[in-house]
Formats: structure tokens, C-alpha cells, sequence
């Protein structure tokens, strides 16, 4: 296959802090296009748990002896204090220890600000180990409570919810090297979300049961909710067919949804899982990348996420579908060639990679078909212009794959001025990549073309000089042979 169409989980999140994201699961590098991209999607999810929430802390009421050792505390880590962050850590360290000793709850936010702080100095001080250690306290301690019952009143878990999600994200980020450690945690803590959401809304309890992410993890039959025998819907959606405008200009989805189920942790939510999906991607998981991607599309729609987000979603999830594909026919391709597999495997394998490939089909143009849909405010949103830009690049890939190699150029060369209107520079760059291809192959497809024809011309003229010399004797019927393409 050519190069896999580009992933760009939750892109836009890295655009929201101007800082460098790093680099996380480098170790864990594949061989596609995406994975730079990936990597600084990674990046701008954790800024989610970064410099945004570590100062929500001073918002809240500390005692006087707290609250003058945190300022202390702050004076040493800012300019003025010639960023001692070693001196800061101790000054919070102290203000933590006079908290204890005052008996303040140690799920507060008063009580978990002050850690944050110092797991922020631990970092600053390149101590990530240390740092990876007091989120993993915080997170357990979070976790503890949630799960038993009647520890935590319920108007209070939401938020609760909220907060563990944010330093358990932040715990992925410093934990690069154990992908599946990682995993694991992601599952654990979103399962407390998500059965918090389901139990406000019936509809929403429907799309989490059939989402089963330690089932997904087990088989690759299990990606994208679809078996080859048709035992699984496909996925629920954005389309043109189920949205309007509404009076007010804006685009409606004409679908169940219901925010507030999913509130005030939506966004901490589709964070952790779209890591989750970067995380199997890195790691070579495609089924469960699949078929966690899957279920966060539908839910995203549930939840009346923007519908540039959703679009983004429904882009990606063409592209893991793509990798599926992919995958599959590498199975297909080692089965033929060792010749000892099953014919029903093979059979599998085949209709898994046709089905993939037709989903990924129906994912991009989707988000093409929706896009027109769309007022002239929404189609405005940078996230609605890089969904365009990306599902014409895959779809171009894809008909590059295929053979058709006209509308693979029309759809690359769409798809690189999209992008260049975005600014979206990585995709330009792989657009032309694409294009080198296909002006290539339509290079030898010409030669080749050429040389049958003259080959068949000589053989055709041989033939003819034979029939006229033996027309008395004999009579014929002249058949057309179809030429070698």
C-alpha cells in the first residue's frame, strides 16, 4: 500500500499552547506518515493537563500559615526569585506538610493543588520519576474514592472525575516508556467516567455497553464494531443526511444527543481516549485503535462535541480503518505465499480488508458530504478545514492504491492547496510525496501502454500476412483478443 493516510488525533489541541510539545512514545515509532504527526498530537493532549490547570489551585482558600509559605513558594519559582525551582519545591513541600498537620481533606483542591505544585517542580527540575510518582498518588487516591460507594457525594464526582482524568493523562505523558502500563490506566479511569455518564442517560449507557475496550484488546475481529458477518452495525455518523441548518444559520445534528450527561469531563474524556488510540497506534494495536476510535466518534456526536471535532474524529477514524485494511492485506498477501492457511482465515482476511477499506471510504467522504452542509461561521473553524484537507488526502491515497490513478491526482492535488490554505505544512509536503507517485505510475503505465500496442501491432500484422497466405485453403473466424493493460 502507499503511505497511510494522515493521523491527527485531536490536532488542534497542540495549537492551544505555544509551547514545544515533546516527543512521547518515541520508542514505539511505526512506519507511517502519521507518526509525527501523532507525536505532537501527544504533545498538545498533555498540555491539557499542564500549565492550564497546575495554577487553579490559588483560586481557593488556604489558611494564613499555607498561604504565606505558598507565596514564598512562588516568589522562588518566578523571575524575581531567579527561578529557584530547587528552593520553590522545598517551600511547597513545607506547605504541604503544614496542611497535613492541619488536617486538611487530601482530596480537596486546596490539599491536591499543592502536590501539583510540587510535581510541577519535580519537573522542572528534570525529577520525572519523582513527579510520575506523587500524579500516581493522586490518581490512586482518586480512583479509591470513586470507586467505593457513598465515599464521594455524588454532586461532587463529576468534578472529581474531571481532575483524576487530568493527572492521569499527565501520568501517560511521563510514563512513555511502558505503552502498556499506560493503556491500562487510561481503561481503568475512563471506565469510572464512563459508567458516571451512563448513568445519567439511557442512550449514552447503549453506546458505552457496546463498547467493550478489554474485549477489543483481545482480537482484531473485535475493530470497528463490525464483523465480517455483519453480526455489528457500523458506526453512527456525521453526514449530510442528518443535518440541517437552523434558522439561526447554525449547523444542527440531527441526531440524539445530550451534553450535559457528558459534562464537566467531556473534554478530559475524548482526551484520554483519543491518547488511548495514539498509544495502540504507536504500539502497533490497530483492532483496538479501531475500535476504540470507533465508539469515541459515536459518542462525540452523543455528546454534541463542535462539529469540527467530530469531523477531525470521523477523519481519523477513516485513517485507522485504512491501517486496518492495510494490516489485513499484508495477512492476506503472507497467506498466499505461504500457501498453508486456511481457507476460511484467508476468506476472512480478504472480506476484513474489503470492509475496512469501504469504512474508510464512507469515513472521509462523510466528512466531505458534512462539510458542505455547514454555514459559512462554521466552515470557518480551522479544525473543519484540516478534517477537508486530510479526508481528500486519504481518499486520494486510496484511489492511488486502487489504480485509478486520474482521480488520485485530482483528489492529492485538492488536498495539498487545502492544505496550504490551512497551514497545514506536514500535509502539503506528504501531498506532494503522493503526487510524485501517481505522476510516476502514470509515467510507466504510458510505456507500458506503448509497448504492448506496438507488440500487439507486429503481432497483428504476422497474423494477417498468414491468413491471406493460407485463405484458399482454409476458413477462419479472426477474434479479438482483450491487450494486456
Amino acid at each position: 500500500m502507499p503511505s497511510t493516510p494522515s493521523i491527527t488525533i485531536a490536532r488542534s489541541l497542540a495549537t492551544r499552547n505555544p509551547r514545544r510539545p515533546p516527543q512521547h512514545f518515541a520508542a514505539y515509532r511505526p512506519r507511517y506518515y502519521w507518526t509525527k504527526v501523532m507525536l505532537s498530537v501527544l504533545g498538545g493532549l498533555g498540555v491539557v493537563s499542564g500549565g492550564l490547570w497546575y495554577f487553579y489551585w490559588p483560586h481557593h482558600t488556604f489558611s494564613t500559615e499555607v498561604a504565606k509559605i505558598l507565596r514564598k513558594g512562588l516568589w522562588a519559582e518566578s523571575e524575581r526569585g531567579g527561578y529557584d525551582y530547587t528552593k520553590a519545591l522545598e517551600y511547597y513541600i513545607e506547605a504541604l506538610e503544614q496542611a497535613q498537620n492541619q488536617g486538611l481533606e487530601p482530596l480537596c483542591d486546596e490539599y491536591t493543588g499543592i502536590q501539583l505544585k510540587i510535581a510541577e517542580m519535580y519537573e522542572k527540575l528534570s525529577m520525572n520519576q519523582d513527579a510520575l510518582m506523587l500524579y500516581s498518588e493522586i490518581s490512586a487516591a482518586y480512583l479509591d474514592a470513586l470507586t467505593k460507594p457513598g465515599n464521594v457525594p455524588e454532586k461532587l464526582r463529576p468534578h472529581l472525575i474531571q481532575k483524576d482524568l487530568r493527572v492521569v493523562i499527565k501520568s501517560v505523558e511521563l510514563n512513555s516508556q511502558n505503552a502498556q502500563m499506560c493503556k491500562m490506566l487510561l481503561l481503568t479511569h475512563l471506565l469510572v467516567a464512563q459508567e458516571e455518564v451512563a448513568k445519567r442517560s439511557a442512550t449514552a449507557a447503549n453506546l458505552i455497553t457496546r463498547d467493550h475496550p478489554h474485549q477489543g484488546i483481545q482480537g482484531e475481529r473485535e475493530a470497528g464494531h463490525i464483523e465480517v458477518d455483519g453480526s455489528h452495525s457500523e458506526p453512527q455518523l456525521m453526514t449530510a443526511e442528518n443535518i440541517h441548518t437552523s434558522p439561526s444559520g447554525d449547523g444542527v445534528i440531527e441526531l440524539e444527543h445530550n451534553r450535559e450527561a457528558w459534562e464537566p469531563f467531556a473534554d478530559e474524556l475524548f482526551n484520554a481516549r483519543d491518547l488511548f488510540v495514539a498509544i495502540c497506534l504507536a504500539t502497533g494495536d490497530i483492532a483496538s485503535a479501531a475500535r476504540a476510535k470507533t465508539a469515541t466518534t459515536e459518542w462525540m456526536i452523543h455528546a454534541d462535541r463542535h462539529p469540527g471535532e467530530i469531523l477531525m474524529s470521523q477523519t481519523n477514524l477513516g485513517s485507522i480503518m485504512y491501517l486496518n485494511a492495510e494490516a489485513f492485506e499484508d495477512k492476506v498477501a503472507r497467506g498466499k505465499k505461504e500457501g498453508n492457511v486456511p481457507a476460511d482465515e484467508m476468506n476472512y482476511n480478504e472480506k476484513a480488508k474489503d470492509q475496512s477499506l469501504t469504512l474508510a471510504i464512507k469515513c472521509y467522504q462523510s466528512v466531505l458530504d458534512s462539510a458542505k452542509k455547514f454555514p459559512a461561521n462554521l466552515r470557518q473553524d480551522d479544525r473543519l478545514e484540516e478534517s477537508i484537507a486530510l479526508s481528500t488526502y486519504g481518499l486520494g491515497v486510496i484511489k492511488l492504491h486502487v489504480g485509478e490513478l486520474a482521480p488520485a491526482k485530482n483528489l492529492l492535488r485538492e488536498s495539498r492547496l487545502r492544505a496550504k490554505g490551512a497551514g497545514f505544512e506536514d500535509l502539503v509536503v506528504q501531498a506532494e510525496v503522493e503526487l510524485e507517485k501517481v505522476n510516476k505510475a502514470i509515467e510507466l503505465q504510458a510505456e507500458a501502454f506503448t509497448q504492448n500496442k506496438e507488440m500487439s501491432d507486429e503481432e497483428e500484422t504476422e497474423k494477417i500476412k498468414a491468413m491471406i497466405d493460407d485463405a484458399e485453403e482454409i476458413n477462419f473466424t479472426v477474434q479479438v483478443a482483450k491487450k494486456s493493460e
